[in-house]
């Protein structure tokens, strides 16, 4: 299910106009999605994402693994090349 804003929040944040950020190294006013600088063409760092763990979850120790199946006896861990058919009429 996708979260929408109440109308309030999002006319408050278009009022606000768009977002900007500060060149380190002229500081000229960029659009916060601008990767270069449009006066002196340096390179803006990647932005940060807003992901506490990351975008696949939290790490930490994975499920507990269940018990393997029973092998029946006599059964090998590999397959083995197919056996041919008994003669039925010995």
């Amino acid at each position: 299910m996708c979260y929408r804003p109440p109308a309030a929040e999002i006319a408050a944040e278009e009022a606000r106009g768009p977002r900007k950020k500060t060149c380190p190294k002229c500081g000229n006013e960029d659009l916060a999605t601008a990767k270069v600088c449009t006066k002196c063409g340096a390179k803006y760092p990647p932005m940060k994402l807003n992901h506490a763990h990351g975008p696949a979850g939290p790490k930490g120790p994975s499920a507990p693994k269940g018990p393997a199946a029973p092998k029946a006896p006599g059964a090998s861990a590999a397959p083995s090349a197919p056996k041919p058919p008994a003669n039925p009429s010995a």
